[in-house]
C-alpha cells in the first residue's frame, strides 16, 4: 500500500522528500536512539556503582558500630564484679542492692561514656532475679518475661555468642526511649563453672541507626536496612519499620554480598542497590527512581526530539525548495506533453534552464516542431491522395464508356423517339457535369442518388429491356451526406458482372434507410453472382469476394469507406451465388464534415 502511494504515484518532489528523510533524518534518529540508550545504560551503571560505594561506606560505619558494641559486651562478659552480682544469693537483697549501685556507678555509666559516639542502652538480667538498666529505674521487668521468646532460646543456643535481634520485646521499650530498636544479645556465663548466670542486652534505637546513613539518601531516594529474617530494622520511610521484606516479589534477588537490579515499584522503574553488613547479617537497600536518576538523559532525550522535529521541518522546507526547482520544470514539460497528446501541435514548453531538464525541454520543442511539420505534410499528401482517388473514380467514366454511350444514342436515333434520346443525352450531360467538374469529396445522399439515376438511365438505354433498376429510398435521408461516387462502382459491377452474363432480363434493387444513427444501403441483383477460384482461400464471404479478381471495384469502395468513416463501417457481401449478389453498406449519419470528425 505505502509503495503504491509513495513510489508509483509520487511526484519527484515527494520522492526527494522521502529520500532526504531516509538518508538524513532516519539515520540520525537511529543514531540518537542508540546514543541515548547507551548513555542511559552508562549513567545507570555508574549510578549503581556509586550507590554501591555509598552503601559500602554505610556498611563500614555499621560494622564499626557493631564492633564497638561487641567490645562493650566483651567488657561486661569478662567483668568479675558483674559475675559476682549475678551469682549472689537471690534472698540477700541488701547485698545485691549495694553491689548494683557500685556496678552502675563504676562500670555501666563509665563504659557508656567511654564510647561517646555511640547512643546505646544496656540491660542485664540475672537468673538470680538481679536486673540492671542504664538510666531506667522503673519496676522490674523480670527475666521470666523473655524465657518463652524465640530470641531468648537462640541466645542460649549461641552459648555466649552475640545474636542481633530486632525489637525482641515490647517490655524493653521503656528502657530505650525509642519505639524501634535493635539488640545485641549474649548469654553471660561463669568462667569457672561455665554456668549461665544471666543475659546481656545492648540496645540501639532506630533513630541512632538512621543517623549513620540518613545524609547519604538523595532527593527522591529511599534507604532501608533489614535483618536476616527480612524485618526492616531502619528506613528513611518510617512507615516501613518492622515491615517484612520477604513479601516483596524481588526479595530473592538479594543474593551475594552486594548487587543491583531494576524493578517496578508503584508503576515506576526503580534501581535497587544493596550491600550486606557481614558483622550483623543486615542488608542495606537503596531505592532510586530511574526518572530521577536519568533526569539528564530524559532532558537530553527531549532536546534530541525537539532537534529532530526541527530538523525534519527544515528537511521538508529544504526538500520542497530543492524539489520545486526540479519538479516545476518537469510539471511544465509534462503539461506541454499532455497538450501535444490531445492534438495541440502548436504547443511549446517554456522551460529554460542550463541543466538536463532544460536540454530535454529544448529537444521536446524540436520534436514537436518536427511532428507538426510532418503532420502538415501528411495532411497535404492525404488531400492529394483523396483528390487522386476521386480523379481515379472520375476516370472510370472513360472514353470507352463515352464511345459506347454515344454509339447507343446514335442507334437510338434510328429506333426511338426524340424524347427518349433527349433523356439519355440529358442524363449523360448531368453525369459528366457532376463527376468531372465538381471536385467536392462529400455530397448529399440525394445528389449521389441523382448521379446514380443518371448512370442507370444511360445503362438501361444501352441494355434495352434486359435491365431493370428499382430504387427504394427513405425520403428523409436525402439531406445527409456521403462520399462522392460511392454507389456507381457497385451498380456498375452488378450490371457488367452479374446482369450482362445472364440469359434473359436482369433486375437490380437499390434500398436505403436510416437505422441506429447509421445509413444502411443494400444493392441486390439477380445476376450470375461472383465467381471465386480456390486460390482465394478461406475467410468470410466478404473477404473472399474482395480477394477475388472481380472484387477490384469493391476493394476500392471498402478502402475509401474505412479511410473516411472508420474501421467499423464499410461494405459486406451478404450473398454472391447463383441467386445473384447482395451487398450491404453502412456509414454514420452526418450533415457536415465537422460532425464526421467528432464521430
Amino acid at each position: 500500500m505505502l509503495k503504491r502511494i509513495f513510489i508509483k504515484r509520487s511526484s519527484v518532489q515527494h520522492r526527494m522528500l522521502l529520500a532526504f528523510l531516509a538518508l538524513v533524518v532516519v539515520p540520525l534518529s537511529i543514531f540518537s536512539y542508540f546514543s541515548l540508550t547507551i548513555s542511559s545504560n552508562t549513567i545507570e551503571k555508574q549510578a549503581g556503582e556509586a550507590k554501591l560505594k555509598s552503601l559500602g561506606l554505610i556498611s563500614q560505619k555499621l560494622g564499626i558500630m557493631a564492633s564497638d558494641l561487641t567490645a562493650i559486651s566483651n567488657i561486661y562478659f569478662s567483668n568479675e564484679e558483674l559475675r559476682s552480682l549475678l551469682q549472689s544469693p537471690a534472698g540477700d537483697q541488701a547485698y545485691q542492692e549495694r553491689l548494683q549501685r557500685q556496678f552502675l556507678t563504676k562500670l555501666i555509666v563509665s563504659y557508656r561514656y567511654a564510647y561517646t559516639w555511640l547512643d546505646y542502652y544496656t540491660s542485664i538480667f540475672g537468673f538470680n532475679n538481679v536486673e540492671l538498666h542504664t538510666f531506667y529505674s522503673g519496676p522490674k521487668i523480670g527475666i521470666d518475661t523473655f524465657r518463652g521468646d524465640s530470641w531468648f532460646q537462640e541466645a542460649v543456643k549461641e552459648n555466649g555468642g552475640i545474636v542481633w535481634i530486632t525489637n525482641p520485646s515490647p517490655s524493653l521499650t521503656p528502657t530505650i526511649n525509642d519505639d524501634y530498636y535493635v539488640s545485641a544479645i549474649r548469654l553471660l556465663k561463669d568462667f569457672e563453672s561455665n554456668r549461665a548466670v544471666g543475659m546481656l542486652m545492648i540496645n540501639v534505637g532506630e533513630s541512632f541507626i538512621y543517623k549513620q546513613y540518613g545524609d547519604a539518601a538523595s532527593e527522591g531516594e529511599q534507604i532501608l536496612i533489614f535483618d536476616r529474617g527480612g524485618t526492616v530494622v531502619s528506613a528513611t520511610d518510617k512507615h516501613r519499620l518492622a515491615e517484612s521484606m520477604t513479601q516483596a516479589p524481588y526479595y530473592k534477588q538479594f543474593t551475594g554480598d552486594e548487587g543491583r537490579f531494576n524493578v517496578t515499584i508503584d508503576r515506576k522503574p526503580t534501581l535497587v542497590t544493596y550491600h550486606k553488613v557481614s558483622s550483623t547479617d543486615w542488608t542495606i537497600v537503596s531505592y532510586t527512581p530511574l526518572n530521577t536518576l536519568l533526569a539528564n538523559v530524559t532532558r537530553s532525550k527531549w532536546i534530541t526530539l525537539i532537534g529532530l522535529a526541527g530538523l525534519m521541518l527544515l528537511s521538508v522546507i529544504l526538500s520542497y525548495v530543492i524539489a520545486s526547482r526540479l519538479s516545476v520544470p518537469i510539471r511544465r514539460l509534462y503539461a506541454s506533453m499532455k497538450r501535444v497528446e490531445m492534438g495541440d501541435l502548436s504547443e511549446r514548453t517554456k522551460v529554460h534552464s542550463n541543466d538536463e531538464i532544460g536540454e530535454l525541454a529544448g529537444k521536446f520543442n524540436q520534436m514537436v516542431e518536427r511532428i507538426e511539420e510532418l503532420h502538415d505534410q501528411v495532411i497535404v499528401e492525404q488531400d492529394l491522395k483523396r483528390k487522386s482517388e476521386l480523379q481515379n473514380l472520375q476516370s472510370q467514366i472513360n472514353t470507352h464508356f463515352l464511345y459506347n454511350t454515344l454509339a447507343s444514342i446514335r442507334s437510338l436515333l434510328l429506333t426511338e423517339t426524340r424524347e427518349k434520346v433527349d433523356q439519355v443525352i440529358v442524363s449523360l450531360v448531368k453525369l459528366l457535369r457532376k463527376t468531372l467538374s465538381d471536385e467536392s469529396e462529400y455530397i448529399t445522399i440525394g445528389e449521389e442518388l441523382d448521379n446514380l439515376q443518371n448512370y442507370v438511365n444511360i445503362q438501361m438505354a444501352r441494355q434495352y429491356d434486359k435491365l431493370q433498376v428499382h430504387f427504394e429510398i427513405d425520403e428523409h435521408i436525402g439531406s445527409y451526406r456521403t462520399l462522392k461516387l460511392l454507389l456507381q462502382p457497385l451498380v456498375e459491377n452488378a450490371i457488367f458482372h452479374g446482369i450482362e452474363p445472364k440469359e434473359g432480363p436482369g433486375e437490380i434493387v437499390i434500398q436505403a434507410w436510416e437505422e441506429a444513427g447509421e445509413i444502411r444501403l443494400r444493392i441486390t441483383d439477380n445476376g450470375v453472382g461472383i465467381a471465386m477460384s480456390e486460390e482465394v482461400g478461406s475467410g468470410s464471404l466478404t473477404e473472399r469476394v474482395l480477394a477475388s479478381a472481380g472484387g477490384v471495384g469493391l476493394r476500392n469502395v471498402q478502402t475509401r469507406m474505412r479511410t473516411h468513416f472508420g474501421e467499423k463501417f464499410g461494405l459486406q457481401v451478404l450473398h454472391a451465388d447463383e441467386r445473384g449478389t447482395s451487398i450491404a453498406l453502412n456509414w454514420p449519419v452526418f450533415m457536415r464534415v465537422e460532425e464526421l470528425k467528432r464521430k
